[in-house]
């Protein structure tokens, strides 16, 4: 509707900070905390809100919000299924908030949000495969050969859900491998980037911006620590990247 003001919201999945998300207009819930009276909350200031999840096979928060939602009367709180995650989840809140903040409407900000789960890739890149085994992201013979030889394993998210590379790489290949496929993507087009990292060792960070710029061209990018709750799921030594055509 005409003059409407619409909100975001989204969770701690995308690894967004609280108060630089709300600087550029993205609220975020708090999944520790009933979300039915988070969302009252932010009615007083919006009309109605967009909430911006993971694609539910990844992360319970989806249901969580849609089940919130349903108790507030129709058309309140739309709950979108981005069919992203992570680093993902976090551009397209961010895109979405970009969208309405330059008068756009609710249809322009989820045409956004589609665009980057269309034309964005995302991988991630982890050691820690005893937990990717555990919540059955890859098999429990490749987590032992991979462990056995020190492998890191590439996964990338299609259609929601995640799906390992055939091919697993040293700890010295990582940045290299993850610019190669974005580069391969993408080639000469320009991009934005956002990465998220857990606790890698200082010289992956460190070689993390120079790598990407090396093979990419970047139009804007955001380096940041990835939140715990996707530690959890991925384990804490892991590399997050998403990347999507300005």
């Amino acid at each position: 509707m005409a003059g409407e003001i619409i909100g975001v919201v989204t969770d701690p999945g995308s690894s967004l900070n609280k108060e630089r998300a709300r600087e550029r207009g993205v609220l975020l819930l708090n999944p520790e905390e009933p979300l039915e009276p988070q969302y009252l909350r932010f009615l007083e200031y919006y009309d109605r809100l967009l909430s911006l999840h993971a694609s539910p096979l990844l992360c319970p928060m989806h249901e969580m919000a849609s089940k919130a939602a349903a108790n507030l009367g129709k058309y309140r709180v739309r709950v979108v299924d981005t069919r992203l995650g992570s680093a993902g989840l976090g551009s397209a809140a961010l895109a979405a908030a970009a969208v309405l903040g330059r008068g756009g409407d609710e249809a322009a900000a989820l045409a956004e949000v589609k665009r980057l789960a269309r034309e964005g890739r995302f991988y991630l890149a982890t050691n820690d495969l005893s937990r990717l085994t555990e919540n059955r992201m890859i098999s429990p013979l490749a987590g032992r050969i991979g462990s056995a030889l020190h492998l890191w394993a590439i996964l990338y998210l299609e259609a929601g859900r995640f799906h390992v590379s055939p091919v697993p790489v040293t700890q010295e290949q990582v940045l290299t491998h993850l610019a190669k496929l974005l580069r391969k993507n993408y080639g000469e087009r320009r991009v934005r980037v956002r990465a998220l990292f857990g606790d890698l060792p200082a010289e992956v960070r460190d070689r993390a911006r120079e790598t990407f710029e090396e093979y990419l061209h970047i139009e804007a990018g955001t380096l940041a620590p990835m939140d715990p709750t996707a530690r959890a799921r991925v384990g804490d030594h892991a590399l997050a990247v998403f990347a999507y055509p300005s």
